[in-house]
C-alpha cells in the first residue's frame, strides 16, 4: 500500500495536478489582498481571515479545487489509456484506489493548510509595505480548530468527488457533479434551509459555524467512508477503459 502511494505521489510530480494544488489555493489569499488594497483601512487578522478567506474556501473554491483536481488525478491514467498497466500490478485492485483516495485526502489537506499560510504571507506582506499592516491576535488557535473540522467534515464529497471521476472517463462528469453540489450548498446557504443538512456540500459550510457543532464533521467522516467501500467495491469490479 505504502508503494501504491508513492507511485501516486511520483505521478501527480509530473502532471498538473501538482501545479494545480499549489497555485489555486494562492486565488483566495489574492482575493484578500485585493479587498485589502481597495479598503486601505485599518483592519484586523480575525476579519481578514474569518470573515473573508475562510468564507471562500470553504464556499467555493474548496469543492469546485476538489473537483477539477479528482478529475486531474483520473486523467492521469484516462489519457494515458495505462489502466491495463495499472491494474495489472501484483496488488489488489482495491488498494491501487485506495492509494489515489489516500494521496487526493492529504493534497485536499495540503492545499487547505496552503490557502491560509498563502493568506498570512501576501496579506503581510503587502499590507507592510502599504503600512496598513493587520492589527490583533493571528487567530491561529481558532483555525486550527476550524480546520481540521473542514477537513473531517469534507472527507464525504472528496469520496464522491474522485469516485465520479474515476468512474467515468469523460472528465465533464466529475466537474458537473462538483458545480452541482457547489451550487446547491450556495443555494442552502442563502435560503438558510435547514432541510438538507446531509447533504456533504452543506456539510463543509455547517462546520466551521460556531453553532453547527460536531455532527457534520462526524456525518463527513462517516458518509465518506461508506462512500469509500462502496467506492472500492463498484471499481474493484469494473473494467476501466
Amino acid at each position: 500500500m505504502i508503494a501504491l502511494v508513492r507511485a501516486e505521489l511520483a505521478k501527480l510530480g509530473g502532471s498538473l495536478a501538482l501545479l494545480f494544488a499549489l497555485v489555486v489555493p494562492a486565488l483566495t489569499a489574492l482575493l484578500a489582498v485585493l479587498a485589502l488594497v481597495t479598503d486601505m483601512q485599518e483592519s484586523r487578522w480575525l476579519t481578514i481571515i474569518d470573515r473573508l478567506v475562510l468564507p471562500l474556501w470553504v464556499m467555493f473554491l474548496l469543492p469546485m479545487a476538489t473537483a477539477a483536481f479528482c478529475t486531474l488525478v483520473a486523467q492521469i491514467e484516462y489519457r494515458a489509456k495505462a489502466w491495463d498497466t495499472v491494474l495489472s500490478q501484483p496488488f489488489p485492485r482495491w488498494q491501487v484506489f485506495a492509494a489515489k483516495l489516500v494521496v487526493v485526502s492529504l493534497a485536499i489537506a495540503g492545499m487547505t493548510v496552503l490557502t491560509f499560510a498563502y493568506a498570512y504571507v501576501l496579506v503581510g506582506g503587502v499590507s507592510a509595505a502599504l503600512g496598513i499592516l493587520p492589527q490583533g491576535p493571528l487567530g491561529l488557535d481558532e483555525l486550527g480548530m476550524k480546520v481540521p473540522r473542514l477537513l473531517g467534515a469534507a472527507f464525504f464529497l472528496v469520496v464522491l468527488q474522485l469516485w465520479s471521476a474515476l468512474r467515468f472517463g469523460n472528465f465533464v462528469i466529475p466537474l458537473a457533479v462538483g458545480i452541482g453540489g457547489t451550487l446547491v450548498g450556495l443555494a442552502v446557504l442563502i435560503t438558510g434551509t435547514d432541510k438538507a443538512g446531509w447533504f456533504p456540500w452543506v456539510l463543509t459550510l455547517t462546520s466551521v459555524r460556531p453553532e453547527g457543532g460536531l455532527w457534520p464533521v462526524w456525518l463527513g467522516i462517516g458518509g465518506g467512508v461508506c462512500a469509500a467501500l462502496a467506492m472500492l467495491a463498484d471499481l474493484g469490479r469494473r473494467a476501466m477503459r
